[in-house]
């Protein structure tokens, strides 16, 4: 007895036809549209007919503002493909629409701007972050200069705890306007400004190149990383420090031995300076002693001087 063909292989062989079709067909399943082959450009007044509104809008943007004469030059029809065929059917599926296309069409914008400032977008944080173009840049909008105020308004739209810090007691002057988001960071990803390498360290020293050094005598965090101690963009602490001393300094360094010197109870003079005794009570030393290490170690960042005392040479970083 002869068996009855299996119903699978023909369905998936349908399946397989009905998709090689519709991709025949312009715009069919996808989102974004397509122009068919045929189409020819047809400038921007064309596309103002229907789309009044936009098009007034574009011409007052950066790229309305570059197209010639004809508006066929940085247009609607650069982004948005030949719209003769759109116009003729009406039909949305025969147009380009990048505003579908996620990210805002990304290979759409970097057809045009294809210059080494985009070259390491691909893996930039922004990228990376689902952010596309159209996320800080208006196609449609009148075109806005990137004043501080503006930069900060766009970044600020996502990075919010970055604008809390900023009301900080101690911060960056970005509220200001002497500094802003651009001066650091790089939003498309390539190098940061005004270094040669790309790290935190030589940005700041860029702005601070008296903590450079080289110093005699070193402050390992230092050449570390700007980072350990400071809160770049806004702290509790003075000068952007992660937390006040002594607790700042007491994560890596040891209790200071001053703080275990047995206090003066009552009148105390100083041999040296008999001019200077005083009163002091049990815990005075250690009080005065646990305020701040930069009230001795004042030149915390390096010092190409030797310190007083001997026996540490200069690596106490006093002078």
């Amino acid at each position: 007895m002869a068996r009855k063909p299996k119903v699978l292989f023909p369905l998936i062989g349908a399946i397989a036809l009905l998709i090689i079709a519709s991709s025949a067909v312009p715009g069919y399943g996808s989102k974004t549209g397509q122009a068919p082959p045929e189409a020819a450009l047809v400038g921007n007044a064309a596309c103002r007919d229907c789309h009044e509104e936009v098009s007034d809008a574009f011409a007052g943007t950066i790229h309305g503002l570059t197209a010639d004469a004809s508006g066929r030059s940085a247009g609607c029809e650069s982004c948005h493909g030949p719209g003769s065929a759109h116009i003729e059917a009406a039909d949305p599926a025969l147009i380009h629409n990048p505003g579908k296309g996620g990210q805002f069409e990304q290979s759409v914008c970097l057809g045009c701007h294809n210059t080494e400032a985009f070259d390491s977008w691909p893996v930039a944080h922004h990228n990376r972050g689902d952010v596309g173009c159209a996320d800080c840049h208006k196609v449609h909008a009148e075109h806005q200069a990137w004043t501080p105020e503006y930069v900060q308004k766009t970044c600020y739209n996502c990075h919010g705890n970055v604008q809390a810090a900023s009301f900080m007691p101690s911060h960056h002057p970005i509220r200001e306007g002497k500094v802003t988001c651009l001066d650091c960071h790089n939003p498309h990803g390539g190098p940061v400004r005004f270094v040669q390498e790309e790290t935190g360290r030589e940005l700041c020293l860029s702005c601070h190149p008296e903590k450079e050094g080289p110093f005699v005598f070193e402050h390992a965090p230092v050449n570390e990383d700007c980072l350990v101690c400071h809160a770049p963009h806004g702290s509790v602490a003075n000068n952007l420090l992660v937390a006040n001393e002594p607790t700042l300094c007491l994560n890596c360094h040891a209790m200071h031995f001053h703080a275990t010197v047995e206090g003066v109870d009552g009148a105390f003079s100083v041999p040296q300076a008999p001019d200077r005794a005083g009163v002091s009570t049990v815990d005075g030393w250690k009080k005065g002693m646990l305020t701040k290490c930069t009230q001795c170690h004042t030149q915390i960042h390096g010092s190409d001087l030797p310190s007083q005392a001997g026996s540490t040479a200069g690596n106490t970083l006093t002078r």
